[in-house]
């Protein structure tokens, strides 16, 4: 299936003018035309297309539908028009097609309608979800019935070309993610889960039609709002077993990280080669680093979240990496005795996901590269979550790529509270995270 993401929304001639108005107009047939001729041509070329028919506006329920065909589509293609550089429903569709791009290889295709690439960089669209739109197809300056034509007929060629390479159905982390909770939420009782649903916003009309109503929820929720998270699962998670409770917070946890910031620790353990697959969050609490990696991960049991020893000023660079390495042999079963190069021979051949969190706050920036980079050239494909404050200048190297870029001090404490907070609600095993463990 490819999913077709846009914006149809069109504002009043109150608030654009005659002329702004007028131009709208042309941009939504243009649009039109566009999905409607692409639609045609994709069908034939044997594919199911999915594309929102509806006039969404600002403040509209969202479908819950999107949240499936979101999570289900093989391919993406984003329609970049004028309107859609600040449409907010239009940024958390696209947030989870560039997660999934990163995660399994999704194949999302942006078009751009008239605006150009640093249009987009500058917008509220390509801030938040950082859709890389380099390789953007464009569409010509006109926008007639036979530019939409020929535009439709490049991007359907384009996936045409593209698609054996995403053909096959990938059952992805994030969708596992999904289905534990809503397997959570099974348990849940119908006007809780109704409740859960006003909460997200959803389209309650549509929500009450699904056969998998918790589905839908869960689905909503790998996107939403922390605040939005904890209120659905302070909600429902009295109404839960004890263990069902257990596994809904421990899934929900890791949600104090927005999709754009776990997407960049999931790039470095897919695309960046070498040595470079380091990301910085400026916090000092291991618990938020630890949490970032299972976003980035999206709860996938196969991978592994390791807690290093802090790096302190008192000590040489080679007996940090040297407690550090016997911390990640402990934890992926190597021997004291493996020599390193047969350690780093093993890891190329069964490559997985490996995530090591380390507190570098107390030392200074060229120690904390050296180590970094020590570590991952003993461990190829780890990634490393590198904790330390906002000005170090160890962020100012190019090996090191921020996660949160800014991560300002009120977002942390938000985050903290988050954490706390949620953690509580597992029965009173509360995560202490303003202590320094």
């Amino acid at each position: 299936m490819v999913f077709l993401s846009h914006t149809s929304r069109r504002r009043t001639a109150e608030e654009l003018g005659p002329a702004g108005f007028k131009a709208q107009g042309i941009r939504k047939d243009y649009l039109t035309e566009i999905l409607e001729n692409l639609e045609e041509l994709l069908h034939s070329a044997g594919f199911s297309v999915w594309w929102d028919r509806r006039d969404l506006r600002p403040g509209d329920s969202i479908d819950p539908t999107i949240y499936r065909a979101l999570n289900g589509c093989q391919a993406a293609v984003v329609l970049i028009d004028a309107d859609a550089l600040d449409a907010g429903y239009m940024r958390r569709e696209v947030n989870i097609l560039t997660f999934r791009h990163v995660e399994h290889d999704l194949h999302v295709v942006p078009v751009l309608l008239q605006v150009d690439a640093e249009q987009v960089r500058d917008s509220a669209l390509g801030r938040e979800t950082g859709i890389d739109v380099q390789l953007a197809l464009h569409a010509s300056k006109k926008r007639n019935k036979r530019a939409a034509r020929e535009t439709a007929e490049r991007i359907a060629q384009h996936l045409v070309a593209e698609s054996a390479a995403w053909q096959l159905d990938i059952y992805s982390p994030e969708n596992r993610w999904i289905d534990d909770v809503a397997l959570c939420l099974e348990h849940a009782s119908r006007k809780a889960l109704r409740r859960a649903a006003e909460t997200l916003d959803l389209d309650l009309v549509a929500w009450e039609r699904s056969s998998e109503p918790g589905w839908e929820i869960a689905a909503a929720l790998w996107s939403a709002d922390r605040h939005v998270v904890y209120d659905v699962i302070e909600d429902v998670a009295y109404q839960l077993p004890a263990e069902l409770r257990d596994r809904i917070v421990e899934h929900a946890l890791p949600l104090w990280a927005h999709l754009r910031a776990a997407r960049t620790v999931r790039s470095a353990s897919v695309e960046v080669p070498g040595t470079g697959r380091a990301v910085s969050l400026a916090t000092r609490f291991l618990w938020l680093g630890e949490l970032l990696a299972r976003r980035a991960s999206a709860g996938n049991r196969k991978a592994r979240v390791v807690r290093l020893i802090d790096v302190h000023g008192e000590s040489t660079i080679q007996d940090l990496v040297g407690q550090s390495d016997a911390t990640l042999r402990r934890e992926l079963n190597f021997p004291v005795e493996t020599p390193p190069e047969e350690v780093t021979a093993a890891l190329r051949r069964r490559p997985g996901q490996l995530y090591a969190v380390l507190r570098s706050d107390t030392v200074n920036p060229a120690t904390t590269v050296a180590v970094t980079r020590e570590l991952q050239n003993r461990f190829p494909g780890i990634v490393m979550i590198v904790l330390n404050h906002a000005g170090s200048a160890a962020w100012m190297t190019s090996s090191i790529t921020p996660a949160f870029d800014p991560f300002p001090r009120e977002d942390e404490r938000a985050a903290r509270k988050f954490v706390g907070d949620m953690s509580e609600l597992s029965g009173g095993k509360k995560i202490e995270v303003d202590s320094e463990e």
